[in-house]
């Protein structure tokens, strides 16, 4: 077999011996092929020590540009402010008054319903409202909430409705109709349920499976849901909407620090979107990329666990920026999510859903299953979090969202409780 390069000019530097010194020209090629070879070498590692001060060089000129397009920023947000306050104050209230005033009489409407042509409407079929038992359809208490499927999908080209997406959030949101009270419960992600026709598997593959509809289906046969209407949104949609409300402030850790900035790298390959690295541990201000790449952690103590309560936490701090915005910012809101966000709730619905955004109250957020009803178990070939018991759970989901001390679980939960349970024994 024909020796490579590499192996010969190895064989010539472990050559301790360099031939008899008696035979001078014999001495003298392998003293010139072992001093090439160290030549080589050497020039191979200047060429590489180049090639990295190089790229030190350009990310450092990257960084430095950056900072330089920041602080023109700055001083220009600053000169702007300082322009206005020259102005004089009541004549600066009565041309906004007017504006405004203009705006939503003569603009206003239309161009929010313009918005609203952008979003990916869906018309679910009826197959949805057979997922609800009557049990749950006759029941009052639950008739005064709007339970809304909320599923934020990895989309990388904001395909939210086709393909293999498996929906890596998934929360029902209900929302009390007369009082604005809002109440979360992340279903994770892991956790075997029936998808459909039987078919017990971890949950999250009902979205990649059926859409929407299949996972609404599910939520609905297993948890004795009434839920009609869901909301879509790809990461990308996400960071938007946190850019356009201002950011959020939240506190991280040092470990969490460095895997939002992996994360942050991630998508800029995936999606273009720029970032700025996080570079200290403590509490921050954060962007839209960095507040959905906090979403993205999983690989810290807590799992998945503690990812959904990670999610839930910018979610309320991002309603609660949405509650103290004024209404161009919340038009600014509705510009940068609708178009990146799929949904079965027509347009006088996400109207209404915008317009009580202000009066709208976050009091509850928890997780399912709760951590004391659920076990690990491998149920066919998956690594699952199963609900120990499913009716427990239940009992306890429609504690926490409907106040409801007695309920009774249906007889398709309890049927479907002894199958979990059988895998788990």
């Amino acid at each position: 077999m024909a020796k490579n390069r590499k192996q010969i000019e190895d064989e010539i530097l472990q050559n301790e011996v360099l031939g008899d010194e008696e035979d001078y020209e014999e001495y003298a090629r392998l003293r010139d092929a072992r001093e090439g070879v160290r030549a080589r070498q050497v020039r191979i590692e200047q060429e590489e020590e180049a090639r990295q001060r190089r790229e030190y060089e350009r990310r450092k000129s990257q960084r430095e540009e950056e900072a330089r397009r920041r602080e023109e920023e700055n001083r220009l947000r600053t000169y702007n402010k300082r322009k206005r306050k020259k102005s004089h104050p009541i004549l600066g209230f009565l041309f906004a008054l007017l504006l405004l005033l203009i705006v939503a009489a003569v603009g206003g409407a239309a161009y929010m319903r313009s918005l609203l042509t952008t979003v990916n409407s869906v018309n679910l079929e009826e197959s949805v409202q057979g997922s609800i038992c009557q049990q749950v359809r006759e029941d009052p208490t639950m008739a005064e909430y709007q339970n809304i499927a909320l599923f934020g999908v990895d989309s990388r080209e904001q395909d939210l409705l086709n393909g293999d997406n498996r929906s890596d959030t998934i929360m029902i949101c209900s929302i009390h109709k007369k009082t604005g009270e809002i109440k979360l419960v992340s279903i994770y992600r892991d956790t075997v349920l029936d998808i459909g026709g039987g078919e017990f598997r971890k949950c999250n593959a009902a979205y990649a499976f059926g859409g929407p509809q299949q996972a609404i289906t599910m939520l609905n046969a297993n948890l004795d849901m009434n839920i009609t209407d869901f909301v879509t949104v790809g990461f990308e949609g996400l960071a938007d909407t946190i850019d356009a409300l201002g950011g959020i402030d939240l506190e991280i850790t040092e470990e969490e620090r460095e895997y939002m900035n992996s994360y942050m790298d991630d998508m800029y390959y995936e999606i273009g979107t720029d970032y700025e690295e996080v570079t200290e541990a403590g509490m921050q201000h954060l962007s839209g990329i960095q507040a959905t790449a906090y979403c993205r952690i999983r690989y810290t103590a807590g799992d998945d666990f503690r990812r959904a309560e990670r999610q839930r936490t910018v979610l309320q701090l991002t309603l609660q920026k949405a509650k103290e915005a004024n209404p161009f910012q919340l038009i600014s809101v509705a510009n940068a999510v609708l178009g990146k966000t799929a949904t079965s709730l027509d347009n006088t619905e996400l109207l209404m859903l915008i317009l009580r955004a202000r009066n709208l109250e976050l009091t509850e957020s928890t997780g399912f299953p709760s951590e004391e009803d659920r076990v690990f178990a491998t149920i066919n070939g998956e690594s699952c979090v199963a609900p120990y018991y499913l009716t427990t759970n239940v009992k306890t989901l429609h504690r926490t969202l409907f106040g409801q001390e007695e309920y009774e679980p249906s007889s398709i939960v309890e049927e479907n409780t002894e199958i979990i349970n059988s895998y788990v024994q």
